[in-house]
């Protein structure tokens, strides 16, 4: 009887670690695929322009990885000359609670324009948290750069993670998104509990001896 709740109380921990760990791993091979699988595309740039949001990128230049157009892209004309940009793409819905580390990478075309990027931690519902929105103004345009954002335990629950990018469209040009990683911790306790249940079955197998 020992051994078998043993054995399901270890088989339990680690199916519950195995949930945690990296939630999200987005290399952009497809876009076009992206809301399917709960990500979530807004354009509110004024008025409206040639293209509709985030899309497919267009080869430029290479993905930081994959694929050479395996990247999100957006651009100056997501809204006319002389409109405003305003266009969003967003994570699924994850588990913060326990905090959760989010890395991606952004790059630019061309020297002399006035890309932005905003990124940061939004509500389940699409409203803004109280950690507020990280601004990249400019994009650089020299190569992919890497950027982290971290959230603590205990400060979000289910949560997205969003870029918007965003500005006058007359000084814009076109950013780029890629290799986005969503990674939450593994509760220590479960550790904690596994390493006490092993101790405890190697105990039970000495009295046995």
């Amino acid at each position: 009887m020992m051994k078998k709740a043993f054995a399901a109380a270890v088989l339990a921990a680690m199916t519950m670690s195995a949930q945690a760990g990296v939630l999200i791993n987005e290399g952009f091979d497809n876009v076009a695929s992206l809301a399917s699988n709960g990500w979530v595309f807004v354009s509110a740039g004024t008025p409206g322009g040639l293209t509709n949001g985030w899309f497919q990128g267009a080869g430029i230049f290479n993905a930081q990885s994959g694929n050479a157009a395996s990247y999100a892209q957006a651009n100056y004309n997501n809204a006319p000359a002389g409109g405003f940009i305003d266009s969003w793409l967003i994570t699924p819905t994850f588990d913060a609670s326990l905090g959760a580390t989010i890395s991606f990478y952004l790059r630019a075309a061309g020297e002399g324009y006035a890309d932005q990027v905003n990124f940061g931690f939004i509500n389940a519902d699409g409203s803004l948290t109280g950690t507020g929105l990280t601004t990249v103004n400019p994009v650089p345009d020299s190569g992919w750069t890497q950027y982290t954002a971290w959230v603590g335990a205990n400060v979000l629950g289910s949560t997205r993670f969003a870029f918007e990018y965003t500005g006058a469209a007359d000084t814009s040009n076109a950013v780029a998104l890629d290799s986005v990683i969503v990674d939450v911790p593994e509760p220590a306790s479960l550790a904690l509990i596994a390493g006490g249940l092993l101790g405890l079955g190697a105990m039970r197998r000495r009295a046995r001896r």
